[in-house]
């Protein structure tokens, strides 16, 4: 780190970048210079994943970019949430270490505090002013449930995860069907997308969703990529053959080009050949004892509930 003439020193104490800092070495005693050679470490002991107390951390320590000093994390201790694992991790502490500690049971927060400042260890728990000043404004006490910001975090992005595997796999698409927690088979225009996506998105399924054609070679193809799924999970809808025409017919009038074939738009319509679609589709759901959905003139909500309802029998 020493130079002829200039003494560099650098942050180390996250995962990003940090500026350096160039001071002169004539500046510096012998004490300061082997003090200063060695970083300042820094132990974060959680009773959840650590999270809130490293995002703090860089907080605090972006506003010391430019001083003369350097620092590591040296550890994050996860799921601290008794003594006999705290004091296991106490005995490996070094006393010129900075503890910083986020744990929100009140009596376990006080023994951590108690004991790193028997050892002469700097501690801090990021979590009690804050606790504290809240309480006193909100007039209440908290629940001390640790863990419930990394719940609330887990949840949001397995619904993020659950939207991007759901819109992947829209009307026949994706590669990983297998992967889905629930799959909604049926003809052109009964819902399926809509239905998946409020799954998706307020519940945090995945879900697949394939169209359904009178066609042996679809229906082999079809029954070999669900094999793999429990077939309480798959769901065929239907719709009444006249609502189910009508809907087609302003779908068509509405994306139809006038270079598209008259005929051809009009058979997607027409009410014989929907008839037709559907008694496909349920003689195929009947067969294969998947269990049927007709949403007709019914809710999103409604027909999403019900799918939930049949799987938390199931399962």
């Amino acid at each position: 780190m020493r130079t002829s003439h200039k003494l560099q020193l650098h942050v180390s104490g996250s995962n990003r970048p940090r500026h350096m800092a160039v001071v002169s070495a004539n500046d510096l005693s012998s004490d300061e210079l082997m003090e200063m050679s060695e970083p300042k470490k820094i132990v974060i002991i959680s009773d959840g994943t650590g999270k809130t107390a490293r995002r703090l951390m860089d907080a605090v320590l972006s506003q010391y970019s430019q001083r003369n000093v350097e620092f590591k994390l040296e550890n994050i201790h996860q799921k601290v949430r008794d003594e006999f694992t705290f004091n296991r991790i106490l005995e490996k502490l070094d006393k010129d270490c900075l503890v910083i500690f986020s744990i929100i049971e009140e009596d376990l927060s006080h023994y951590f505090h108690e004991q790193l400042s028997a050892k002469g260890i700097l501690n801090v728990n990021v979590l009690e002013p804050m606790l504290g000043t809240m309480s006193k404004f909100l007039g209440v006490h908290p629940d001390y449930e640790p863990g419930i910001l990394q719940k609330i975090d887990d949840k949001y992005y397995e619904k993020i995860d659950a939207i991007g595997f759901t819109v992947e796999h829209d009307d026949g698409l994706g590669q990983y069907i297998n992967e889905a927690d629930i799959v909604l088979l049926g003809p052109s225009r009964t819902c399926k997308t809509p239905i998946s996506m409020y799954l998706a998105c307020n519940f945090g399924r995945k879900v697949a969703n394939i169209p359904i054609l009178p066609n042996g070679a679809m229906e082999q193809s079809l029954l070999e990529r669900l094999s793999p799924l429990r077939q309480e999970t798959i769901f065929g809808l239907i719709m009444q053959p006249e609502v189910l025409a009508r809907v087609r017919e302003e779908r068509s009038q509405y994306l139809a080009r006038p270079d598209m074939l008259t005929e051809a738009v009009a058979r997607y319509y027409d009410l014989r050949e929907v008839k037709k679609e559907l008694a496909y589709s349920l003689d195929l759901f009947a067969r294969m004892e998947w269990k049927i959905i007709d949403v007709t003139r019914r809710a999103i909500e409604e027909i999403s509930n019900e799918i939930l309802e049949e799987l938390k029998y199931k399962f």
